[in-house]
């Protein structure tokens, strides 16, 4: 099942759920074969709509429910839990499946990203608990640039991150940054999806699969809500929300204003920080037919904490461990490269769009999507922190990983940084319901405009080194279209089949008058491939289906391959994959389970040689990824709930010619997760450990041993409008190994208790 990217085609229930606008219509000539249609598979519409207004979702016994059906995808989440949580286990549970889904795949509700997870936390920390999902923060308190996540050992840029539909990520080399997207407070829900997919999931590194991100529910009622929470490291977050309802006279129009204001010292020594954030969401009924959703959010994030190396300020040197402890970062002398004031960091986003639904006749919809977002970082440095702190109050020598070049031979060496960038697209998509089933098509057009700047910078005089140029200074775009079909062939009532195929073409350009080797670089490369998608679903019972998928994907070679390095370009090809997966969903009675097995062959993987000569990318040669996934939860009664996932995965780089296969870097041999929901009237709680297995660190060498925290939170409502939650992460205060680069180890952030009090007015 797609819950991410497909438009809900079926019937007309995605403009009841998002906008109160429309009740729930049957298409023409569809008979029995008409469908909600949140994917590949779906039930029919009449028994969707019945379950809707029957199924009885009640608040404050399985959550919310969840509107996060404005994306690309135009997908429904209330919609798709109708089948997910059809009993009291399925519920509650933290990550679940649907029946009808076509790829391994979990759901994570705001429910329980509001219960169980840290309220100062942002994407990262919301997916943790799904398995083959790995990632722990060094820092705490929710600031900085600490917090990554992997999933099944790909890492963060190769797979695609959205945001109710929309990819997202840098323009460089498609990685993100938790600081400046998404805090806790704009994230309605989550889904982790194992694969690359159908052929309607828009982006570019669908390669390892995809995260996606949902906006909060716009409520029919007017209310508002004021969240206060204060923590371990003088951590503070306050969120206020502003719900319009249904306003009469705007014909039903709705709009959510969501605040945010969040400051916190951090776990390490003087990298405090701060972040804001401001969103709306508005829902225009412009018909019975026709529903247009607009959103916008803005990001500012400050922190202090230096750039440098594969740490980027979360981790210590042996040295540096000995004398100062895990809690090292900086201090407070101006003499020496760890002072605070010379790390600073400055980062600032927008993201926008407008999205249209319309039901133009019968069974046919289309929706169109316009977006537009944009990131800015202003980096301040020095060139490297691996030295001990200077013991003298007064100036001293460069360090000696610095280069002496400055206006005095005793002041410290840095850099500045820019990045800047924008992006634009427009993703349209028609569905025509037939009787036999549903034809999809569509397409995504995109455009990005990037400058990039670093400069060498003298941090004591405060000024550009002038006598050298800098690192780089570098412009860029791309332009991507991306063409799709598939058909979603119901030929029984039990059995869905989906092939599909998607085109995706991208041209990049590069214009830099300096680069890392002291010359220019200044090209065009045009990528061209197409990707093909098989899914099928059988329903063995009304509770019990398994499903089968196959289906190709690709990764765009980064930005620096078309930079010269050395004198020399890489005729770098895109990274492909091919996935195949098998699994089965249960869920009757007390019990919700679904388990699969996958096997992923990858080509022309990449590997950023960042300590060479060269500085370029290399083609590591073929990777092979496979693994068995599971998750399930049973109801024991009276409110509580035991829910346990894991998985078992390998991530392999066979390199060919004879040489031995070895694991990639920071690739978990096995995830897990287990324990405890409560959620009885007026008392709620959890309980649940996150383990982490064996992996390789990024230096390629060290082996990281497994590991697991315990965290736990406890919430009483006083009455209808006030609640208190306490909760408290890695409760046994440990703070293992996460990753060593060769110089930096860095270690898990140790316990963090946070008392949050919600007032709804």
């Amino acid at each position: 099942m797609r819950i991410s990217t497909q438009l809900l085609s079926g019937s007309f229930v995605a403009l009841t759920a998002l906008g109160g606008v429309a009740h729930a219509r049957m298409p023409s000539g569809g008979g029995t074969s008409a469908q909600v249609k949140t994917g590949p598979h779906a039930r029919t519409a009449a028994s969707a709509h019945h379950d809707a207004h029957a199924g009885a979702k009640k608040p404050g016994v399985t959550g919310e429910p969840i509107n996060t059906g404005t994306g690309a995808g135009g997908t429904v989440i209330q919609a798709i839990l109708i089948s997910a949580e059809s009993n009291q286990a399925a519920r509650m549970a933290p990550t679940k499946a649907p029946l009808s889904e076509t790829q391994p795949q979990s759901i994570i509700t705001h429910s329980f990203i509001a219960k169980a997870t840290p309220a100062s936390g942002d994407y990262t920390t919301a997916i943790q608990i799904a398995p083959s999902v790995s990632g722990i923060s060094s820092m705490g308190g929710g600031i900085g640039e600490t917090n990554t996540s992997t999933l099944r050992g790909f890492q963060d840029g190769q797979f695609n991150i959205t945001y109710d539909g929309i990819a997202f990520g840098d323009s460089n080399d498609l990685t993100h940054h938790a600081s400046a997207f998404f805090p806790a407070s704009t994230i309605g829900a989550a889904v982790v999806d194992r694969g690359p997919g159908s052929a309607g999931d828009m982006g570019e590194a669908n390669f390892g699969g995809a995260v996606h991100l949902f906006s909060p529910i716009v409520s029919d009622q007017f209310h508002a809500k004021q969240d206060l929470t204060y923590g371990t490291f003088n951590t503070q977050d306050y969120v206020t929300q502003v719900q319009t309802g249904s306003i009469g006279h705007l014909h039903g129009t709705k709009a959510l204003f969501s605040l945010e204001e969040r400051q916190s010292n951090g776990a390490l020594s003087y990298s405090n920080g701060a972040q804001y954030n401001q969103m709306v969401k508005v829902l225009v009924p412009i018909s019975n037919d026709a529903l247009l959703t607009l959103f916008a959010t803005w990001n500012y994030a400050r922190f202090h904490m230096t750039d440098v190396g594969e740490a980027m300020g979360v981790g210590q040197t042996a040295q540096q461990l000995a004398l100062y402890g895990k809690n090292f970062a900086l201090n407070n002398n101006p003499y020496d490269e760890h002072y605070y004031k010379f790390n600073r960091q400055n980062r600032r986003s927008v993201f926008t769009y407008a999205n249209l639904k319309w039901k133009i006749s019968g069974g046919k919809y289309i929706e169109d999507h316009l977006y537009w977002y944009n990131y800015d970082n202003n980096t301040e440095s020095p060139q490297s922190v691996a030295d001990l702190v200077n013991p003298n109050p007064g100036p001293q020598v460069s360090p000696s990983s610095a280069p002496i070049s400055y206006s005095q031979p005793t002041d410290i060496g840095g850099y500045y940084k820019i990045l800047h960038y924008h992006i634009a697209g427009n993703i349209f998509r028609f569905n025509d319901d037939m009787r036999y089933g549903t034809l999809r098509t569509g397409f995504l057009v995109e455009n990005s405009s990037s400058y990039r700047y670093l400069i060498n910078w003298d941090l004591t005089a405060n000024h550009p080194d002038y006598l050298n140029p800098p690192q780089y200074d570098e412009g860029s775009t791309w332009f991507q279209y991306q063409l799709f079909a598939d058909f979603v062939w119901r030929p029984t009532d039990k059995l869905t089949i989906t092939p599909g195929i998607k085109l995706q073409h991208e041209r990049r350009s590069i214009s830099a008058t300096y680069e890392p080797d002291g010359i220019g670089a200044h090209g065009t490369k045009t990528y061209q491939k197409p990707t093909y998608f098989f899914t099928a679903n059988y329903r063995l019972t009304h509770f019990w289906s398994v499903y089968a998928q196959a289906a190709t994907a690709l990764l765009i070679p980064p930005l620096k391959t078309l930079a010269a390095q050395g004198g020399t370009a890489a005729n770098t090809q895109p990274q492909k994959s091919l996935t195949t997966q098998v699994g089965t969903v249960y869920t009757h009675g007390a019990v919700t389970f679904d388990a699969d097995v996958y096997k992923i062959h990858a080509t022309n993987v990449l590997f950023n040689e960042t300590g060479s000569a060269c500085k370029c990318y290399r083609n590591l040669g073929t990777g092979d990824y496979y693994g068995v996934e599971f998750e399930g939860a049973y109801d024991v009664g009276s409110g509580l709930v035991i829910f346990a996932n894991g998985s078992i995965n390998r991530a392999l780089n066979n390199p060919g010619n004879g040489t031995p296969s070895m694991e990639f870097s920071d690739a978990p041999e096995a995830t897990g997760a287990f324990g405890l929901l409560y959620q009885r009237r007026r008392w709620g709680g959890s309980l649940y450990e996150k383990y982490v297995g064996t992996q390789l660190g990024s230096d390629g060498a060290t082996w990281i041993g497994g590991y697991g925290m315990v965290n736990g939170t406890v919430s009483y409502r006083f009455d209808r409008n006030y609640q208190l939650r306490l909760a408290v992460f890695n409760m046994g205060d440990t703070r293992p190994l996460t990753d060593f680069d060769g110089t930096f180890y860095a270690f898990a952030v140790g316990r963090q208790i946070q008392a949050t009090l919600s007032l709804r007015l």
